[in-house]
């Protein structure tokens, strides 16, 4: 009896120390999502993705600009008897410096394609990092919810434990006195030993849950902080189109649609003008006299390519078949998936409703209980059960205000 005692009273104070341990220190859930959020490398690498695609449409335009060059030649062809390159095609030599300009006359259209192009594949990308930070969302959300009921759950049995502890003095003293028998003052010796173990089982499964949300946000830190439960609140988008989750469609769309008229483009015909300036002459005594320039126009008309134009516009078509298939399937299970969701949700709410009742009977129940059992009028078998009873109705409770949460996390990541 020595031994429950005092095994009893230490860990007591490793409650008390836990629980001034984590109240001390508080982290809400948008601590953890804001921080989810600057931490994630796919939220980043679509940012740079951005970035570059900014550059690539400033790129893109910039081919269709005046493009200037520089070119310098000096070149000796000698003659070895009569052995040598032919002069009429070398001409001994070549000795030039000359600046040339070069545009393209028609590429307005094309410019505006390609700057259309790439603003689709801009907004395709910020589509799929809003989706991402959707996930990240409801990831982060849903493992801090579960660490925030494995915490509950923790707090509940060490509350009943210490309970127990409290009780210890005065059933030993009944005992002593023949209300109880020393069976029944082991029999709660027995239920103190299994919440013990309950105690020591949820901590390491507490642990390994903060781990988990610790690399989901990308933490290095291994303490443990008490988590506020958070209060998410259900919102509903009524235009589906303005889903994040639909507009990857509708960019996805948009880009394909552009690349099939961007194949087009290319096989317009192409007018250019050239120009340059310098010199250029043969021999190095006719440099100071070989001061010139030219003008001149290139046109390019595509005849034949082998069919590639076509091949290129049946590959499009195939995977705008196949963006069409995604969005119909999201399109036609969209108001089913949300429907069932709400409906879970005042589902959810009722039962909490109906705990909370049920909780305050309980609580009634263990007070009377407690009494009875300060007097010695209730055996040890109906009390340990108003014990369980209550520690069970407290775990029903707080795994159905969870379970409200997720329902209305998942809720929420399908409608924003």
């Amino acid at each position: 009896m020595r031994f429950f005692s005092k095994h009893g009273f230490l860990l007591f104070t490793c409650v008390i120390c836990f629980c001034i341990k984590t109240i001390a220190q508080v982290k809400t859930l948008d601590d953890y999502v804001n921080t989810a959020l600057a931490n994630s490398p796919v939220l980043k690498d679509y940012n740079i993705q951005l970035q570059q695609n900014g550059i690539d449409s400033m790129m893109a335009g910039s081919v269709y600009k005046p493009q200037v060059s520089m070119n310098g030649v000096a070149m000796y062809a000698p003659t070895y008897g009569q052995f040598g390159y032919d002069p009429a095609i070398s001409n001994e030599g070549e000795y030039a410096a000359v600046v040339s300009v070069t545009q393209q006359i028609t590429p307005r259209k094309q410019v505006t394609l390609t700057r259309m192009l790439s603003a689709s594949e801009g907004e395709s990308i910020a589509s799929k990092a809003k989706a991402e930070e959707n996930d990240v969302r409801r990831e982060v959300t849903t493992d801090y919810l579960n660490t925030c009921l494995l915490q509950q759950q923790l707090v509940f049995y060490m509350q009943s434990d210490s309970f127990i502890v409290k009780q210890d003095y005065v059933i030993k003293q009944l005992t002593e006195k023949g209300s109880y028998k020393i069976s029944d003052y082991y029999e709660l010796l027995v239920e103190e030993k299994s919440e013990q173990t309950q105690i020591r089982q949820l901590y390491i499964d507490l642990t390994q849950s903060f781990s988990e949300l610790n690399v989901a946000c990308g933490i290095t830190d291994t303490s443990q902080y008490k988590l506020a439960i958070p209060s998410i609140q259900p919102f509903k988008q009524n235009d589906i189109k303005q889903l994040a989750l639909y507009k990857k469609f509708q960019a996805d769309s948009t880009h394909l649609a552009q690349q099939n008229a961007f194949v087009d483009a290319d096989y317009k015909p192409k007018l250019s003008w050239y120009a340059d300036a310098g010199i250029e002459a043969s021999q190095p005594n006719l440099i100071y006299k070989s001061f010139g320039n030219s003008l001149g126009l290139n046109l390019s008309i595509p005849i034949y390519d082998g069919h590639k134009r076509t091949l290129r516009h049946q590959s499009l078509k195939l995977s705008e078949e196949s963006r069409s298939n995604y969005e119909h399937f999201f399109t036609l299970n969209y108001s089913t998936r949300i429907n069932l969701l709400a409906q879970q949700i005042v589902q959810s709410g009722q039962l909490v409703i109906q705990l909370h009742d049920e909780q305050k009977q309980v609580e009634h129940w263990i007070n009377v209980n407690e009494e009875e059992l300060n007097v010695g009028n209730i055996s040890i078998t109906d009390f340990l059960l108003g014990l369980k009873k209550n520690l069970e109705v407290k775990n029903d409770l707080s795994q159905a205000l969870i379970n409200q949460q997720l329902l209305q996390n998942e809720f929420n990541y399908w409608n924003h």
